[in-house]
């Protein structure tokens, strides 16, 4: 018994102890709890500290100390030096500084880095730039151009009266909850096409413009104004069959007397080739239309030389890819607005541009109709005159530069200042390879010819995308929701299905995957077809030391 009672007296005294230990750790525990609570109050404070610490000492690392004396060297935007010195005055008497700060512009021959200063609408338009590349110091910004020639392609492909205003309407309820929205955490996916919402706006206004052109609304025509063509009375009371155009006849043509006010005639749509009108129609407007862009892209090349003063290269390169450009596209161009402004008795009369231009190269001073009196004679002149840009293109930029090389080399041994092609003293030792120029020259040459024949095909997605977009509203609203409407039998039901088929289909294909397509589309033919004439793409981006977008961006963490 006496080693029982021991036992209970152990078994006692652990069991006290055991109690006191869970008591001490659940005090110890809530007390670890309070104090985290108590911390995580402050904890952003705390990180706020810790990011504003480590970005100011990042930058003072970047200065130099000399004694007493704090030399910073950095870039600033010229419209905004004022401001810095206002702001380092401010400092100054804040702090009490007994040495006034100098601000000073230092010349250098480092790479100046490139700024452009955008708000809230012209953010979208340069981001989509800078996604190729960063612009070179003081070189031709394609954003301003992008502004309207962006969403103006996404309108050719899209164009569409109905589906643009549903983009349009989307855009501006964006728009509309902006203060609501910006700098809160979103979906990643919405987010971005929050952030574009701007974007959105514009290629959805440019949609119901092109759209209004087209005259097609949702897959069918909208007429929106009088037609030019009068129309007899349709059966039953008219005759059975095809009905003809009372006015114009066809004789002498189908050319109405007083053309509609805007846009394609609504007259187009029930007609048996309506496919073929539209598929000539549009075909022939995007080669325009990419001839054009290439065109001032070409241009735009040349206020780059002109900016950097290099004269050789508006000599001999922008004129002869002018020239090229002009006197073979443009001339087909110039070719197509002739055929539209021809009335023609008989539409089988008038040529064929397609073969018009393969004879063009293929067998030149060959005319099997005849657009225009001397037209043979005239084509054999564009074409050699294009034919002979391409060596001047090709061999005259390496020789100039193998010349001006050696007589750099030269009036440097000799210790005389050589002057570049820009009037100002040349003091590049960087050494001349005439074999990097040369390999560098054959392949612009190269892809500068063949580009003009692939950049231009390349615009002919504008004719397919809107072609397939119109067929697709088409083929959706006659067979997802009038087939419905016939079979229907007055209880609705079928014709609430057809319409729930029909919105789905509109807004999941139409607005979804078209929207998107059209909108690669367009950027491809920005950045190769557009940009790839004049933008070098290689510029350094300002990165301004910011705190309050630091701060930001770890508040949202």
């Amino acid at each position: 018994y006496a080693d029982g009672d021991r036992l209970n007296m152990i078994r006692q005294a652990l069991r006290q102890q055991a109690d006191t230990l869970s008591e001490t750790l659940k005090q110890t525990a809530n007390r670890r709890g309070q104090l985290l609570s108590g911390c995580a109050s402050v904890v952003p404070e705390w990180r706020r500290a810790v990011v504003t610490e480590k970005s100011v000492f990042t930058i003072l690392n970047m200065l130099q100390f000399q004694g007493s004396t704090v030399v910073a060297r950095g870039w600033c935007p010229v419209s905004e030096v004022e401001n810095l010195k206002d702001a380092l005055h401010e400092a100054e008497i804040s702090c009490g500084a007994s040495v006034a700060t100098v601000v000073e512009e230092l010349k250098t021959k480092e790479i100046r880095p490139t700024f452009f200063k955008t708000n809230k609408v012209t953010s979208n338009f340069q981001g989509i730039v800078d996604s190729y590349g960063i612009a070179r110091y003081k070189e031709v910004n394609p954003g301003v151009f992008t502004i309207i020639t962006f969403p103006y392609l996404f309108g050719v492909m899209y164009g569409d009266i109905g589906h643009g205003l549903i983009l349009t309407l989307f855009a501006s309820f964006l728009i509309f909850m902006e203060k609501n929205w910006e700098g809160k955490p979103l979906n990643e996916i919405f987010q971005m096409i929050f952030g574009g919402r701007y974007l959105l706006f514009f290629m959805g206004i440019f949609a119901v413009y092109v759209g209004v052109l087209y005259n097609d609304m949702f897959g069918f025509s909208a007429e929106l104004f009088k037609s030019g063509y009068e129309w007899p009375e349709l059966p039953p009371a008219g005759e059975a069959g095809t009905v003809y155009p009372t006015s114009p006849n066809g004789l002498p043509s189908i050319k109405p007397t007083n053309a509609v006010a805007f846009g394609i005639d609504s007259a187009w749509s029930e007609t048996e080739n309506k496919l073929e009108f539209y598929n000539s129609v549009k075909m022939k407007s995007a080669v325009v239309i990419g001839v054009v862009q290439m065109t001032i892209g070409v241009f735009l090349s040349l206020m780059n030389h002109i900016y950097y003063k290099d004269w050789i290269h508006v000599y001999f390169r922008f004129i002869p890819e002018i020239v090229f450009l002009s006197f073979t596209f443009g001339y087909m161009c110039l070719m197509i607005i002739i055929k539209w402004c021809t009335t023609w008795e008989n539409t089988h009369l008038a040529p064929s541009l397609l073969e018009t231009m393969t004879n063009f190269f293929l067998a030149p001073g060959t005319i099997t109709v005849p657009l225009y009196s001397g037209q043979a004679g005239v084509q054999v002149f564009l074409l050699l005159v294009a034919f002979a840009m391409v060596p001047t293109l090709l061999c005259v930029i390496p020789y100039l530069e193998k010349k001006h090389a050696d007589e750099r080399a030269a009036a440097k041994k000799a210790g005389i200042p050589h002057h570049g092609h820009d009037g100002e003293e040349d003091d590049d030792d960087e050494p001349f390879e005439f074999s990097d120029v040369l390999i560098h020259q054959v392949i612009h040459t190269i892809e500068f010819v063949l580009g003009c024949v692939s950049n231009t095909a390349s615009y002919l997605r504008l004719w397919a995308l809107s072609l397939a977009h119109a067929q697709l509203s088409d083929v959706f609203w006659n067979f997802a929701f009038m087939m419905t409407v016939g079979l229907d039998d007055g209880s609705g039901i079928f014709v609430f299905v057809g319409f729930a088929v029909w919105i789905s289909a509109t807004l999941g294909v139409l607005l979804g995957m078209e929207a998107l397509s059209a909108f690669l589309h367009s950027l491809r033919l920005h950045w190769v077809e557009f940009q790839g004439k004049f933008y070098y793409g290689d510029g350094i981006p300002f990165t301004p030391f910011d705190l309050a977008s630091i701060l930001t961006t770890v508040a949202h963490q």
